[in-house]
């Protein structure tokens, strides 16, 4: 299970917008030079936002140049293993490299480097923020020496945007990936704030920067498609390498536009800002997109475009689960260019006409209809009636293709791009969108049925064995979950259904059991909760901890729904339930107050050192399949636990004590998905360090 943070979610509304972004295309050794002024050498602060393409490679963002020579520069880039390192060379070296990584490349990440070496305290001189956040772990972290003069401002030498530079001219690292609202700031150590701020729904958004920039100051906002490296704050303007009008981009941190994803693809390669694949197999390997949809929809209709510039291909729509390498393609609806035949999965029926190098196919999707279109005609309505979630997926044996969702008509300079924009105003097409078919980009997708922040929120503290209140929860919880972070401590979980301070371990089988004893809630309040002194496992001195938080609907009301009256707080907008029952020891049914039937329960009988009951659509047969909280153990098989499929009122218990023993009392807290805001799936591992690709749909707050 996971919840949302931020990523592909719509941005909230209101605010400042950014219009467009430059791609650099590492195939191209694309790249933007300024040779430098004399300046302070020693404060200033970089701020970019940065949309990743090809992974896995080394990546300069920018590189300050030292000497004519080689040996010394200063750099901010992505690493070969995805993190983020900051790099001074010299005779005070300073070496910088994120533990975290940074391989989602449907999103938009705001890095903010801000540099002081003037500062007394070593840790101060440098700072590293993403999405608003410091960066505090670090696998290297060597700091410059006090007033130590950087590269950067260097009179006379270089900096490269988008590669390294070194012999004043010569670069062999470029970047894969987008530049947006890039600000460089002389003089001055800023913070994230400065350029950006939280969203409604808890993203990282950007605002604009109104401070004074300094000599050597600028501000590149890629509005000129004549003049790339425009200085829009003064005359500090960069020399465009390798780029073209047509790498102007309308994918930018406030309009997050659809991509292909290299993280689902079954081989080939990807290039172009991840909207060209090239691939030569014998296999019909797949290549997946970033952004889901509701193809049953009729107010969320979109329309994309994919030239084929050779071989052949199927175009179409896919489940989001569907992996690269499934080349049966079940449960996908396609296109074939070779002989014009539509395919449900690999079953093939006649449909249109062929197309052929160089033929712009269009797709619109919505209302439960998808419609194929070949240079602007209309192939007829393919499938009606359909329903569930999709992506846009290309899929062949030998191909390469060039795909448009609504951010470059020109498809990657290969066409003479058209201008045509959706309904909406919003994207750049080749042909003018079916009337109400719009542009698969992050202002066009539906509002968030909830405000994630509002519904699940992750604190962490410290503990100091005394009286303190933890605040930023942003609502009163029902259910909070701790656990340290730094020692060797049980969880702790509490809801608001159960008596307070009446606390459960998910790692152990014990009973319920009073916190007053061991532990130290003492109250849970309208923004967070307050810890006493008694240490414990929630409050120890010097601990660090973590409490996940969800809102539910308070103490709970009775629900009859069942053959057991159960006692129900729920929160059906954000699709979880805290559901308290008595066991009578025969199979029985339990009204869960939530609108659709659960997807996961996690259940605990409150009165006994029993096993923690996990049940889910995802585990295997809601009749015999569970897995137990508390264990490592692998999937148990027993029909007594749940017995049956929930409803979208009840959800049965067999005889099992797990569940439903006589006489005692039982808790099952309950989830289903939220389209943008929780998802619900499962997996299979590949033991690959690449790892597998999980379609959530948003980035995740937090992972179960």
């Amino acid at each position: 299970m996971s919840v949302l943070s931020t990523g592909l979610a719509k941005t909230s509304a209101g605010g400042y917008d950014i219009d467009n972004s430059l791609r650099f295309n590492d195939d191209d050794s694309a790249n933007l030079t300024w040779l430098q002024g004399t300046s302070n050498r020693r404060t200033w602060t970089w701020s970019g936002w940065v949309k990743r393409g090809n992974l896995t490679n080394e990546q300069p963002i920018i590189t300050w140049q030292n000497t004519s020579e080689n040996s010394d520069w200063d750099t901010l880039e992505f690493s070969t293993t995805d993190t983020i390192r900051y790099y001074m060379s010299g005779a005070s070296s300073a070496f910088f490299v994120t533990n975290q990584v940074f391989r989602d490349t449907s999103a938009w990440y705001h890095i903010c480097l801000a540099v002081d070496t003037t500062q007394a305290t070593a840790s101060n001189r440098v700072k590293l923020y993403v999405n608003g956040e410091q960066v505090t772990s670090f696998s290297t972290a060597t700091y410059p020496s006090q007033n130590y003069d950087t590269w950067t401002n260097l009179s006379g030498r270089y900096a490269a945007l988008g590669s390294n530079i070194y012999a004043d001219t010569t670069f062999t690292k470029y970047l894969d990936g987008y530049l947006a609202e890039v600000n460089f700031v002389d003089g001055q150590a800023l913070t994230p704030a400065d350029f950006g701020e939280t969203g409604d729904y808890g993203e990282w958004k950007p605002i604009e920067y109104t401070g004074t920039y300094g000599t050597n100051g600028f501000y590149l906002d890629f509005k000129d498609s004549g003049s790339l490296g425009n200085d829009a704050n003064g005359s500090n303007n960069w020399t465009p390498n390798n780029l073209a009008a047509t790498d102007q981009m309308l994918d930018s941190p406030t309009n997050n536009f659809c991509t292909l994803n290299p993280l689902n693809i079954g081989g080939g390669s990807l290039s172009e800002g991840n909207l060209t694949w090239g691939i030569s197999s014998s296999t019909g390997l797949l290549c997946m997109s970033s952004v889901a949809f509701d193809v049953g929809s009729t107010t969320h209709k979109y329309y994309w475009e994919v030239v084929l510039n050779s071989g052949s291909c199927t175009i179409g729509i896919a489940p989001p689960e569907l992996r690269g390498s499934d080349t049966g393609r079940a449960g996908s609806y396609s296109y074939y260019n070779g002989d014009g035949n539509k395919y449900l999965g690999a079953s093939a029926s006649t449909y249109g006409a062929s197309f052929t190098s160089g033929d712009i196919i269009g797709i619109s999707v919505g209302g439960g209809t998808i419609e194929f279109f070949k240079n602007n005609v209309s192939q007829g309505d393919a499938w009606t009636g359909l329903t569930g979630t999709f992506v846009p997926f290309i899929s062949e044996v030998t191909c390469n293709i060039t795909a448009n969702f609504g951010q470059d008509s020109s498809f990657a300079g290969n066409k003479t791009a058209q201008g045509n924009s959706d309904d909406n105003g919003y994207g750049d097409f080749y042909y003018a969108p079916p009337t109400g078919f719009l542009a698969l980009c992050t202002q066009n997708l539906p509002e968030p049925t909830v405000v994630p922040s509002e519904h699940f929120n992750t604190v962490i503290y410290t503990g100091n064995s005394s009286t303190q209140s933890i605040t930023g929860v942003g609502f009163q919880p029902d259910m909070l979950w701790f656990k340290s972070r730094s020692a060797t401590e049980n969880h702790a979980v509490f809801d608001s259904v159960r008596p307070f301070q009446a606390a459960l371990r998910p790692n152990s089988t014990i009973a319920e059991y009073s916190n007053t004893d061991t532990d130290d809630l003492d109250s849970v309040d309208s923004a967070g909760f307050t810890l006493n002194g008694n240490g414990g496992t929630l409050n120890t001195s010097g601990n660090t901890y973590v409490a996940w938080n969800w809102k539910a609907n308070g103490t709970g009301v009775s629900n009859t729904n069942g053959t057991i009256t159960s006692t129900v707080s729920a929160n059906a907008d954000a699709g979880f339930s805290i559901v308290s029952y008595t066991g009578t020891g025969s199979a029985a049914t339990v009204g869960h107050g939530l609108s659709k039937a659960p997807e996961l329960i996690i259940a605990k009988n409150r009165g006994h050192s029993a096993d923690w009951a996990v049940g889910g659509n995802v585990i295997g047969s809601w009749s015999d399949k569970t897995l137990e909280l508390n264990n490592t153990v692998a999937t148990v098989t027993d029909s007594n636990i749940f017995g049956a499929d929930p409803t979208t009122s009840l959800f049965t218990i067999g005889t099992s004590w797990k569940t439903n023993r006589s006489g005692y009392n039982h808790i099952a807290y309950c989830f289903h998905s939220v389209e943008g805001y929780s998802k619900v799936g499962s997996y299979t591992g590949n033991g690959s360090t690449d790892g597998t690709f999980v379609y959530t749909g948003f980035r995740p707050a937090y992972v179960m």
